[in-house]
């Protein structure tokens, strides 16, 4: 089986531990509330409780919300399945986020001694 080059640096940031309030979204109609277990430059592992019939690769919109004060301060943006872990989560890879949520994802890890 053939690996994309890319695969290798998957694990390559450093993640820290959070459990800051997500979301993602799976087409326009399915929301999913969770949890998040950890986070880095890239990737992020989100807890759900609620299976739901998702695969590798799907793409995903997500919200990552880092204000328990201001419910409209969020990371947002797109991202991909990487992993499945039935009756735990869901591990995205991110693939499009515009700058601001950019600069609030450096800065959260930067706050968090990551970065």
């Amino acid at each position: 089986m053939s690996y994309p080059e890319s695969f290798n640096n998957l694990r390559s940031d450093s993640r820290v531990s959070s459990e800051l309030p997500a979301r993602l979204s799976i087409g326009s109609q399915l929301t999913l509330n969770g949890r998040l277990k950890d986070l880095s430059l890239k990737s992020a592992f989100i807890r759900i409780k609620h299976s739901v019939y998702v695969q590798l690769n799907d793409e995903v919109g997500f919200a990552i919300q880092i204000s328990m004060n201001n419910a409209e301060e969020l990371i947002e943006g797109m991202a991909r399945i990487s992993r499945i872990a039935g009756g735990e989560g869901l591990a995205i890879y991110f693939t499009r986020m515009e700058e601001p949520s950019i600069r609030r994802l450096k800065e959260l890890l930067k706050s968090m001694g990551v970065c």
